[in-house]
């Protein structure tokens, strides 16, 4: 069991000094390679270009000329003379239409001026009906039609099951979605201070525990039963009568596995950029990956942190689905290597964009914003970039991905994984 002032070194480690130092160091890294290579000048003139104004098809505004005369605008059809001859070329054109209410059949000439200023008293404006009770309920159910989907699974079918098989998933299933919703139903000022991923999963732990206690149960054993690592790979594989059956966590890993393929599709949309700025997404990453194994398990070891959890602070930056087989060919903590994975996510989405503008990183440079939160700050970051800025979302993606894949890549040095444990105090390293 960790210490108490381990417990505050692991934490002021983790959010002072290893996220800001690696922060800044991929920011500047990636800003100083795109003017080295000229890339970034080409990359604010192309976003110019796209957020500037253009011209229309037609240019209505630059009509010049006088008005088509009638000999101009008539149509040779055929090359046959169409145009009546004699008197009737010198009949004369319409008057123009008058208005039918100022026209006066019958009585003297009008002589008075027509009044033509606005009436005294205007006429007033018609708001529209206010929408009845049907429609302010229809209009709620529509808003709410997933969050009350949910709900009725987990009173209908979840509640039922739990209570009389003691299976566990679709309750556990039903409320996590349900809190999913919640902590995205608050206004935007709460969320720049309570993170929706970590409300969702306090608010979780706890009706899940609250659940557990109905049935004189742990928090433990419930915790147990919400993965139980049944995968759908092996389900279709066929050995799903020899494996327990999937808890909640398995379903939402099976959703995470897809998610992760989807982030391609920005990083297809955006394929020339990623060509373009190829040196300088793969240079900043390898420089970040080699410091952060390297750097990260010998800083931990001065700082009195066992080696099992400094060898878990080397995969902190990376997805939890590369972070994993890192800290498994390390010996790291995996327990904790989870914990600081999403805590380096959380940390970019809050105060990422904060500290991109203390360091001066404009925003428009797209490719340091991309490369820096994606290399620190991984699958989180890049979902809030894929909602703000869909071009740098492609390129966090590619970051987070080379990022892993190196990390991945030099923990299956055995060479390397000892240099690394010796470093981290591990006897024999």
């Amino acid at each position: 069991m960790t210490s108490p002032p381990e417990v505050r070194t692991v934490l002021s480690f983790v959010k002072v000094i290893g996220f800001v130092v690696m922060f800044a160091t991929t920011a500047y890294s990636t800003r100083g390679l795109q003017l080295l290579l000229g890339s970034s000048k080409r990359a604010i003139i192309e976003r110019a270009e796209e957020m500037g104004a253009e011209d229309d098809d037609i240019p209505l505004t630059q009509l010049t000329g006088n008005p088509p005369t009638p000999e101009a605008s008539s149509t040779d059809l055929g090359g046959l003379d169409y145009s009546l001859g004699g008197p009737s070329q010198s009949i004369a054109l319409p008057s123009r239409t008058q208005d039918p209410s100022q026209v006066r059949i019958t009585g003297p000439p009008q002589s008075e001026t027509l009044n033509t200023s606005t009436p005294s008293h205007p006429i007033p404006r018609q708001d529209p009906l206010p929408p009845t009770r049907p429609r302010k309920w229809a209009t709620l159910i529509n808003i709410h039609l997933d969050a009350l989907t949910f709900t009725l699974l987990f009173l209908l079918i979840g509640l039922p099951i739990y209570y009389s098989t003691s299976y566990t998933m679709p309750a556990h299933l039903t409320v996590s979605i349900l809190t999913y919703y919640l902590a995205f139903s608050l206004p935007p000022n709460y969320k720049r201070f309570i993170h929706p991923v970590l409300l969702s999963s306090s608010l979780s732990i706890l009706l899940i525990w609250l659940l557990a206690l109905t049935k004189r149960s742990t928090l433990h054993a419930a915790l147990l039963t919400y993965s139980t690592k049944t995968r759908y790979i092996q389900l279709f594989n066929g050995d799903g009568p020899h494996l327990p059956p999937p808890g909640a966590g398995d379903m939402f890993s099976s959703v995470l596995d897809v998610s992760i393929v989807a982030l391609a599709l920005p990083m297809f949309q955006y394929r020339l950029e990623l060509k373009r700025h190829f040196l300088s997404i793969i240079l900043p990453n390898i420089l970040i990956a080699t410091g952060s194994l390297f750097g990260y398990p010998s800083l931990c070891h001065a700082l009195g942190i066992s080696p099992a959890r400094s060898l878990s602070f080397a995969s902190r930056s990376l997805t939890l689905a590369l972070a994993t087989p890192a800290t498994q060919n390390l010996g790291g903590d995996l327990q904790l290597v989870a914990v600081l994975c999403i805590m380096s996510g959380v940390m970019g989405v809050l105060v990422g964009p904060t500290l991109l503008k203390w360091i001066r990183i404009p925003e428009d440079d797209y490719v340091t914003r991309g490369v820096t939160l994606g290399g620190n700050s991984s699958a989180i970051a890049t979902a809030l970039l894929l909602v703000s800025d869909p071009r740098a979302a492609a390129l966090s993606s590619l970051s987070m991905s080379l990022f892993g894949t190196v990390m991945v890549g030099l923990t299956s040095v055995p060479v390397v994984v000892r240099a690394v444990g010796g470093l981290a105090g591990l006897e024999g390293g």
